[in-house]
């Protein structure tokens, strides 16, 4: 069992990086934040694929995890993914639910989710590659996959900080060895009502 899982986490949700549950804002305000400034909401769905208008449309198909633990969807991306928070608490952990049969959780609170959205080129490039020794050969691939974004995008690193500013968003470099311990954590794994487990964003 791994210190991923919820159920060591505190009663009102999991710790957060560079702070306590009792220091940073929580979840929902997080959220109300983005849904409550237009040029927040805009530029997270158009530069980077994080799209709070699609939660009223709900993931591709119903979905829940193995636990019972709720499933609330947030956000949206293009391919017709859903981001999802899991359970209740002030930081909640997020679940991604991909159109493709692919999902599992992401990071331990919206804010760490949102970095990894915010400062990598996606969360499929991320997974891609192993994480394996010091992770400078997925550095190098996530810089490549920049280089691309930058072609048609030149002003990504500028509006990059504006959110990071914005939201009070940690580096999502610091967070690409928790993303892939969390990816593996098979008790955050998607199940269909049908009863099919998702495949794990890693393979």
């Amino acid at each position: 069992m791994t210190v991923l899982e919820h159920r060591y986490w505190p009663v009102d949700g999991p710790p957060t990086l560079g702070g306590t549950v009792a220091d940073v804002q929580s979840d929902r305000a997080l959220l109300d934040q983005i849904r409550a400034t237009p040029w927040i909401a805009a530029l997270l769905a158009r530069l980077f694929d994080f799209d709070v208008s699609r939660a009223a449309y709900g993931p591709v198909e119903p979905v829940h995890l193995a636990n019972g633990e709720s499933l609330e969807m947030i956000a949206g991306d293009a391919s017709g993914g859903a981001f999802m928070l899991v359970g209740l608490g002030s930081q909640r952990p997020v679940v991604y639910v991909g159109s493709e049969g692919e999902g599992g959780l992401i990071a331990t609170s919206l804010r760490d989710a949102l970095a990894l959205v915010v400062g990598l080129s996606s969360l499929h490039d991320a997974t891609a590659r192993p994480f394996a020794d010091d992770g400078s050969q997925l550095r190098d691939w996530l810089t490549q996959a920049d280089h691309y974004i930058r072609a048609d995008w030149p002003q990504l690193d500028m509006e990059r900080d504006r959110l990071r500013e914005a939201l009070e968003l940690p580096a999502a470099d610091e967070l690409l060895a928790a993303l892939h311990a969390a990816a593996a954590n098979e008790h955050y794994r998607p199940i269909s009502d049908g009863g099919d487990r998702y495949r794990s964003m890693l393979e």
